[in-house]
């Protein structure tokens, strides 16, 4: 243990669950540089400050690409407002494929609430060999913004790449309904969907490394085939088998992979450690989740470093002193030994942030640094 470790130092060690100087405070969605969230309200400012302070900053880049990885002209997509209503618009997108036309629909917001997809790009076979109809060329994207975000952040944080993940781009195409069907009734051509996501984020990874890119890279998908919509058995084929293969080519590569999933993991949280994860966010406890953090970190902590699990909606609903409790308790029940980061389950959302929320977050990161350092000291 070091006693004067940069947060970046202090974040690596909590990946490899080793014991760093303190408790890496990770507070999701809240970039002291970006200057988004002032943007959004200046209710913001003092979390902002208290992160840029005494936070452990945790950035993301996510690779953007082409059409689901694969090569489309400009021209071959075209997006236009299909209806209007009082509160929501209906947007549509058409895809000209060699051999037809993919649509998928979308309500969107005209008052800033969230959206709801309202029809997926496959409905059928038919959609499927469409889409496999169009030219594949691996993407290879610039860089270079990734290199100055990493080189201005230094040693106050790290930068997460996002490669893309299988499961999250079969959903982009099935959506939950149909996956979830057709798991069971077309199993075979879910697979190859997979196999072929797989492969082809495999050769961005690859184009990424080669590059210089790293060591931190982050997946985001895995909750999508996790239980309770699917079977443990679902979760360890179409997540645990085809993800390894991404996380082992960037483990060759001595990086550091983060690894997004709500839910119900109790199942299958082994299945984590054995694809090769290297932190696990947000590890939800009932009655969200359904896993204790304490339970967690005996079955997994020695090998996945757990980051979590003061819950968004606690944050926006409890006293500070609740939140205060649960910040020791969380401490207390994964932060022994290391391999353990705080952090809320879920970045803020609402346009202003109010009195009470504003007085929880700054409750949870001035406990965590009374508490957090090591060794711990806590009954």
């Amino acid at each position: 243990m070091s006693s004067a470790m940069t947060s970046r130092e202090r974040q690596t060690a909590a990946y490899k669950c080793q014991e760093p100087d303190r408790v890496p405070i990770s507070v999701r969605g809240v970039d002291p540089d970006s200057g988004a969230l002032l943007r959004k309200h200046e209710s913001y400012r003092p979390l902002v400050d208290a992160v840029r302070e005494k936070g452990d900053i945790e950035l993301r880049w996510p690779v953007s690409g082409k059409f689901m990885t694969a090569w489309l002209d400009d021209g071959k997509i075209s997006r236009h407002v299909a209806e209007r209503g009082e509160d929501f618009e209906l947007h549509e997108t058409v895809i000209q494929t060699p051999t037809g036309e993919l649509v998928s629909r979308e309500t969107v917001s005209r008052k800033g609430e969230p959206g709801l997809a309202a029809k997926f790009y496959v409905e059928d076979r038919d959609d499927v060999s469409k889409f496999l109809s169009i030219p594949y060329e691996p993407h290879q994207p610039d860089m270079a913004g990734f290199f100055r975000t990493a080189q201005n952040l230094g040693e106050r944080g790290i930068v997460l790449v996002s490669v893309g993940e299988p499961a999250l781009l079969v959903h982009e195409l099935l959506g939950s309904e149909r996956l979830a069907m057709w798991s069971v009734e077309e199993r075979d051509l879910v697979h190859e969907l997979f196999e072929l996501f797989t492969q082809r984020i495999c050769d961005r990874v690859k184009y990424l490394l080669g590059e210089g890119v790293g060591p931190f890279f982050s997946i985001s998908g895995p909750e999508l085939v996790a239980p309770p919509l699917h079977s443990p058995r679902d979760f360890y084929e179409f997540v645990v088998a085809y993800d390894k293969r991404i996380l082992d080519l960037i483990h060759d590569a001595d990086g550091l992979v983060h690894v997004h999933c709500h839910g119900s993991i109790g199942k299958c949280i082994e299945g984590f450690a054995e694809m090769g994860a290297n932190c696990l966010h947000p590890v939800e406890a009932p009655p969200l989740g359904d896993i204790e953090l304490a339970e967690a970190k005996r079955r997994v902590g020695h090998r996945v470093c757990l980051q979590g699990n003061i819950q968004i909606g606690d944050l926006y609903t409890l006293s500070a002193e609740q939140i205060r409790e649960q910040t020791i308790n969380a401490i207390r029940d994964a932060g022994q030994g290391g391999g353990f980061m705080l952090c809320p389950t879920a970045s803020p959302y609402m346009p202003v942030l109010t009195d009470q929320v504003r007085d929880n977050y700054l409750a949870m990161i001035e406990t965590a640094w009374e508490y957090g350092t090591y060794p711990l000291r806590l009954n």
